[in-house]
């Protein structure tokens, strides 16, 4: 079976998560219907993957465009052509996120980054902030802060950051790895 390693990485990529066991397959399988209604076995996955061996049959082209829809694309041939001179600047964002308007006040935000940064700040209201607990981090408790989008695998910029009382500053969590966020109920 053919498989493209790019379409692998990217639906990884995509869903911040390597496809390692058989539970793995099975989410993704279910991941695919939801966002394309388009299924996709989880022994197909797998043999795309190189989990299983291959049949001696060939891929499907069906498989490779659904595979592509599910990381924002027309189809196949339209990732391939992305991919030539890979010159995107916009895309839409696929990745888990969370419109901060969409909170209730009080409710507290954990975000982690790497190494092993935490940070739970409660929210006060239209995307505003008040960090509550911090672990191995430059910002502090009481610190506050405006977010109004985080996506999950990719940067999280704080607007309006006052930091020990200090003039608001613009602040970058998780520059090179991105960041994981819950939202935890109190």
């Amino acid at each position: 079976m053919m498989k493209d390693e790019r379409l692998c990485r990217e639906v990884e990529r995509v869903q911040g998560r390597v496809m390692k066991t058989p539970q793995d397959y099975a989410w993704l399988s279910e991941q695919i219907f939801l966002r394309t209604h388009n299924q996709l076995s989880i022994n197909t996955l797998k043999r795309f993957w190189g989990y299983l061996e291959s049949d001696g049959s060939v891929t499907r082209m069906s498989t490779y465009d659904i595979l592509a829809q599910y990381v924002g694309f027309k189809d196949y041939n339209t990732f391939c052509q992305n991919l030539e001179g890979d010159n995107t600047q916009s895309n839409k964002v696929l990745s888990r996120h969370l419109s901060t308007k969409s909170m209730a006040c009080g409710l507290t935000l954990r975000v982690t980054w790497l190494p092993d940064r935490i940070l739970e700040a409660e929210h006060l209201g239209s995307g505003k902030f008040i960090i509550r607990k911090v672990e191995n981090s430059k910002l502090s408790v009481g610190d506050t802060f405006e977010c109004r989008l985080i996506i999950e695998n990719e940067p999280l910029y704080l607007c309006n950051l006052v930091h020990e009382d200090t003039a608001p500053v613009a602040y970058v969590a998780g520059k090179r790895d991105g960041v994981r966020f819950e939202i935890i109920e109190n």
